[in-house]
This record gives structure tokens, sequence and C-alpha cells, in this order.
């Protein structure tokens, strides 16, 4: 018992000289920063930097504040010039416990505005295709020298390494089908990066509907190849076997033959009413015949 004392004990000392883990879904949206806390007993400092600038400055309303969210107003704009680009800044969110910082976290913008460019992505098989304006502050300012920078890959890598430079509307080819990736939008200025970024977004590319549609292909060819097979042979009727067709539909004509007994045969009647009959007379042993008519035959 003593030793699991001990463990915990050695264990609670390490986590407290640890870090606290870093803030999530730090977001910026019309002037206020807002994230998602990590651990309790945790402050958190937002600091910011100008456009084309490496110096990080410390906003004072947000050091080492309990809060989740902070006001961002307070930071001015640029004294450099009034191009739309210098009022744009890095931000910055850190945790911070008993002097301990973890690392700092950069914002995103979901929604976008001068510094941040609105799009969408339409996922396609093997493809992505990222929908951009061309119609912002940036190019009307700078020209083809404002651009979009893509930055884009596979789910899970931290930041996105892969990026394009383009501007107007993009695809991204040769992607992984089933796969989901990842893209982030940011402005560029002569190839200078304008925060804050845009918010991730990721879809899946879909998989390919051509192995479901080959029995309606193959279904379709076949139908396509006995048309034609039924075509060929009634345009081959038509033009070829046209007699032999109008012969097969004649009707069918029987013929009499001719008599094979020459001559003609004549028919004659027989009267039974008259008939010669000889009666016998017996006189002295003797027969005469003695010639008559036989009575007619009484009718039966």
């Amino acid at each position: 018992m003593l030793l699991i004392l001990l463990c915990l004990h050695a264990f609670s000392r390490v986590a407290s000289q640890a870090p606290p883990p870093p803030p999530q879904d730090v977001q910026v949206e019309k002037g206020q920063l807002t994230w998602t806390p990590g651990e309790p007993d945790v402050t958190y400092t937002v600091n910011y930097r100008r456009f084309n600038s490496d110096k990080w400055e410390a906003l004072p309303a947000c050091i080492q504040t309990p809060l989740h969210s902070c006001n961002i107003s307070a930071i001015g704009p640029s004294d450099t010039n009034d191009s739309p680009e210098n009022s744009c800044v890095t931000l910055r969110v850190q945790a911070e416990r008993r002097g301990l910082r973890s690392e700092g976290v950069n914002a995103c913008s979901r929604y976008g505005d001068v510094c941040t460019p609105p799009f969408s992505i339409l996922p396609q098989p093997g493809s992505l295709t990222v929908h951009l304006s061309e119609n912002h502050e940036l190019a009307t300012e700078h020209a083809e020298n404002a651009k979009h920078r893509i930055y884009f890959g596979r789910e899970g890598e931290s930041p996105l390494q892969a990026y394009k430079d383009t501007v107007a509307s993009t695809t991204i080819k040769e992607l992984e089908e089933g796969q989901r990736y990842c893209v982030q939008v940011a402005y560029t200025v002569y190839s200078n990066s304008v925060e804050p970024r845009s918010c991730i977004q990721c879809e899946v590319i879909p998989a390919s509907e051509h192995v479901n549609r080959t029995p309606m292909i193959v279904g379709l060819l076949v139908g396509i190849v006995v048309l034609a097979i039924i075509i060929l042979a009634l345009g081959y009727l038509g033009f070829f076997q046209t007699e032999k067709i109008k012969r097969c539909l004649e009707p069918y004509k029987y013929e009499i033959p001719p008599n094979q007994f020459p001559g003609e045969f004549e028919v004659r009647t027989f009267n039974p009413t008259e008939e010669h009959c000889d009666d016998l007379q017996i006189s002295d042993g003797n027969y005469e015949p003695r010639s008559a008519l036989c009575p007619p035959a009484a009718a039966s």
C-alpha cells in the first residue's frame, strides 16, 4: 500500500512539472477570440503579430486570463500605411500553469473577411475542388500579386504541409479514394502569408462509380449491337429479297387437275314398270309358254 502511495505522489509531481495541454478550437470572429480549455487551474495568454513582422506582442487585456475568450479590438491598426493587409494580425493562444507554458495555437477564422478568404470544397472521385472568390479587397489593391494559398493533406496532419498558390478556383488531383482530406486557405501578398488563415474543412474523397456502372454499360452495348443486327437484317431483306418476300405473301391458288378419263359418260334411266314375262301353261303334262306383260310390282 505504501508503495502505491509513493508511486501516485511521484506521478503527481511529474504531472505538475509538465506543461499544460494547449487550447483547442482557437477561432476568431468579429473581433472576438475564443478557444476550448484543456485542464483546470490553467490560465491563457494571447499574443499577436502584425503582417510581415516577426515580433510577437502580448495583448494586455488577455495575459494569464482564466477566461476562454478575449476581445481583440484593442489591437489598433498599423502605422505603416493604409494597405488592407496591414490591418491583419496573427493571433496565438498559450496555456500556462505554474510558470510552464504550452505550445502556442494560431487562431483561424471560420468566416471570410479582409484578412481571411471564404471558400468551399467539393469532393470528387480522386480529386478535391476548392472554390474561391476572385473578387476581394486584396486583389483590388494588388491585382495578381494577391493570391490564395491552399494548404491540404490527409486528416490528422497538423499542421498541413503541402500547399499551392492560385488566383482562382482549383482542383487538387491524385487523391486516394475513401480517405479524408483537409483544406485550409490563406491570402498571400507578394508571397507573404496573410493571417489569420481559414479554419480547416475536411471531406472524404468518394470512390469511383465506374465499377458499379459496368453491368449497365455492358447491357447498353449489347442492346445497341442487337439493334444494329436487326436493322442490317431488315435492310438486307428490303433491298435484296423483295421478290421472294412478295411471292411468299401471295395467296395460295388451288388448280383442279384436268380429267384423267377422256370422253363423256351417258346416264340412262331404267323403268322397271314395263317387263315382259312368259306365263307357263300346263296341259297334259306339257308346259306351254305364253307371252304376257308382267303386272306392275306392288308398291312397298
